[in-house]
Formats: C-alpha cells, sequence, structure tokens
C-alpha cells in the first residue's frame, strides 16, 4: 500500500509552517517531517529522518519543490535518488515535478517547471539575504557620497541662499546628490540673510 509522506521547511523567518503542515495532511501525509528552515541540505534534520524513513512504494509529497531543495541540482539529485530507491515524488503546487509509474513524462512542462523552481530559489534567496542585511543596519544600493558633514555643509550654504550648483562644486559631489540630501529637510528661513 502506499503511503504519503510529508516535508516542509520554513522558507523564510517570517513565514509559518502550519498552513504547509494543513496542506501536506489534508493531502493524505500520514506523516510530516518539519525543519525550521535552513537552506542547506545538511542542517535540516527533519529533511535526513524523513528520508531515511521512506521506503519503497512511498510517496513524499511536498509544498513545492522549493521546500525540499535549495537548488535545483539538488532537487534533481534528491528526486533521482529517491525514484532509484522506488519512492515517489509529488509537489502539491508543481504537478510536473510528480513521479511514479502513473506519471506520463511531458518534457516541456518539466523544464518550464524546472525553470520556475530556478526563479522561486533565487528569489528567495535574494529575499533571505536582503531581510539579512536590513537585520544588520544595511541598506541597499550604492553608498550615499553625502557624509552627514556634507549635508550640514550643504543645509548652511543653501540657507545663505547659494544655488545647487555652488553647493555641489563647493563639496565635490554632483548637484543631484545635494538635492536629493537637500529634498527632505526644510528650509530655514531665518537664517538667510
Amino acid at each position: 500500500m502506499t503511503r504519503l509522506v510529508g516535508y516542509t521547511r520554513q522558507l523564510a523567518p517570517e513565514l509559518d509552517t502550519a498552513a504547509d503542515v494543513a496542506a501536506l495532511t489534508a493531502s493524505g501525509a500520514v506523516r510530516v517531517f518539519v525543519d525550521d528552515g535552513s537552506a542547506d541540505p545538511r542542517k535540516r534534520p527533519a529533511l535526513t529522518e524523513c528520508l531515511a524513513f521512506l521506503e519503497a512504494g512511498d510517496v513524499l509529497v511536498v509544498p513545492s519543490a522549493a521546500h525540499l531543495s535549495h537548488a535545483v541540482t539538488h532537487f534533481s539529485a534528491t528526486v533521482t535518488e529517491l525514484d532509484a530507491r522506488g519512492v515517489g515524488f509529488r509537489s502539491l503546487t508543481e504537478p510536473a515535478f510528480c513521479t511514479g509509474a502513473d506519471r506520463a513524462v511531458d518534457p516541456a512542462r518539466v523544464l518550464a517547471a524546472v525553470e520556475g523552481l530556478r526563479r522561486r530559489l533565487v528569489s528567495l534567496r535574494t529575499r533571505a539575504g536582503m531581510a539579512s542585511a536590513a537585520a544588520a543596519g544595511k541598506r541597499p544600493g550604492r553608498p550615499t557620497v553625502m557624509t552627514p558633514e556634507k549635508v550640514a555643509m550643504a543645509v548652511e550654504l543653501r540657507n545663505l541662499d547659494r544655488p545647487i550648483t555652488h553647493i555641489a562644486r563647493v563639496l565635490g559631489v554632483s548637484a543631484n546628490s545635494v538635492q536629493r540630501a537637500l529634498a527632505p529637510l526644510p528650509r530655514d528661513p531665518d537664517s538667510a540673510g
């Protein structure tokens, strides 16, 4: 008899796995393994336990292929290993990835699904990196040329009614940089002569 076994992991710190577990249980999974979120498969004890738990004839069910793997190559190797052991694979959101004797393979659908998986994994890694950088106090993009000292000097010069181009020359930056730095700051009407 075919036994459905579920696996999921937390894809991002702000995402909860409760909905995934509910979907896997509703799909018929007799047991669901859950990891806390590491993208590195060597740091996912529930995945290791799940793969050891699976027997020939079982089907591994995941909410999406991204929950199983951090990279397309790892995903492919894992599904190939499962197939060699006689274990099927099913993604609840990507039917093109489902394996088993009853599945007819459409290469175009599989390639489209692999490309979709690749894009989703890149997006997940990018968002995780941006969240990590934000938590460390870093902002995305080029660093500003307008240091707090230059902004203070620009404010003083602007309050003396100096043109933006003059301020930019004095500070050694572009006029656009000066305008961006001064735009959110109110002009001091009392300091102008």
